[in-house]
């Protein structure tokens, strides 16, 4: 359900209290309609196509973590406050085995890329009162856009929580060192390619948990990537296991199966030696981890990678994130 409003801060409102109005009526046989919110979601597009992507994807992330989306869509070129334009909708389902409609809002803002200093201006009162901000940066362009350009700089006050996903960077390092400087000016950022490693993290963890290694017994520990050049999952993960093992000499290098450069980028293995074996955690077949060495040998099934199973647990996650602050900083 969607209607497009001018583009004021006071209308737009407006427009979402009618919306929910009508709504309320025409359920009211069916159940009626519960306004679910536990945030201000706003997710920046790449692109216009890109935006009906954003859609689909903030639909499923409000069965869970309902909220007032804004979407901005890029217009495709420098424009500015001129040509903002707005539509509202509003993302509906039902509980399993329930009648009444859980049902959350959303804003979908179209404007120039020279527009976002007058984005900012509109989104402080469309930001639901006393609810948590989290600023969604979507893609590599916008990435680059905001490391580069600036562009997107008026938004970062407005937002408790920044995203963004450096997966797709050509120069991790330089991705790094921007995610870094918003950390050092107060802001709280985030990286969809660090929340890939999850399951790689709790594989390590699981196996120190299990005796399997000891953290004095470990001499030394080498992470290899794919790909052309090393990648930032790759720097997270030597940076991870050298802050929980101090003292532990830590390399990356890249895979020797890839040394041409040929294939997917990302974390290949992690190994870490002790004085009288070595443990292996590789990426396998089907989407496991194959861990051999040191008395173990099994594997264990990643979680999804999808974007909006990492962008969940990403938003269960709104006050610090002490693990990832830590291996940003190391």
């Amino acid at each position: 359900m969607s209607t497009t409003t001018a583009v004021q801060p006071e209308r737009i409102l407006k427009d979402l209290q009618q919306l929910w109005a009508q709504m309320a009526v025409d359920q009211a046989d069916s159940g009626g309609v519960l306004r679910a919110c536990a945030m201000t979601l706003v997710v920046v597009a790449e692109n216009a196509s890109d935006a009906d992507l954003v859609r689909q994807t903030v639909g499923v992330l409000m069965h869970n973590h309902p909220s007032r989306a804004v979407i901005l869509r890029p217009s495709g070129d420098g424009g500015g406050a001129a040509d903002l334009d707005a539509r509202i909708f509003a993302e509906c389902w039902k509980p399993f085995g329930k009648s009444q409609q859980i049902c959350s809002e959303g804003i979908e803002i179209t404007a120039g890329r020279g527009g976002y200093a007058e984005v900012a201006k509109f989104l402080v009162p469309l930001r639901v009162p006393d609810l948590p901000v989290v600023l969604w940066c979507r893609g590599t362009h916008v990435l680059a856009s905001a490391a580069e350009s600036g562009l997107l700089e008026p938004l970062f006050p407005l937002a408790d929580k920044i995203i963004f996903d450096t997966s797709q960077v050509a120069d991790a390092d330089s991705a790094l060192q921007f995610l870094r400087r918003l950390r050092g000016r107060g802001r709280r950022v985030a990286d969809l390619h660090w929340t890939r490693l999850t399951g790689w993290r709790e594989v390590l963890a699981h196996l120190f948990d299990d005796h399997a290694l000891r953290p004095d017994e470990v001499k030394s520990a080498q992470v290899t990537f794919g790909g052309p050049s090393v990648t930032t999952c790759a720097r997270y993960f030597a940076d991870w296991i050298r802050t929980a093992l101090p003292g532990v000499k830590v390399g990356i290098a890249a895979d020797a199966s890839s040394a041409s450069g040929d294939g997917p980028g990302g974390i290949r293995s992690a190994t870490l030696s002790t004085a009288s074996d070595n443990l292996t955690i590789a990426l396998g077949e089907n989407h496991c981890l194959e861990v051999s060495g040191c008395g173990r040998h099994y594997r264990s099934l990643l979680p999804s990678e999808s974007e909006d199973a990492l962008m969940q647990e990403e938003l269960g996650i709104l006050g610090p994130d002490l693990v990832y602050e830590r291996v940003l900083t190391a």
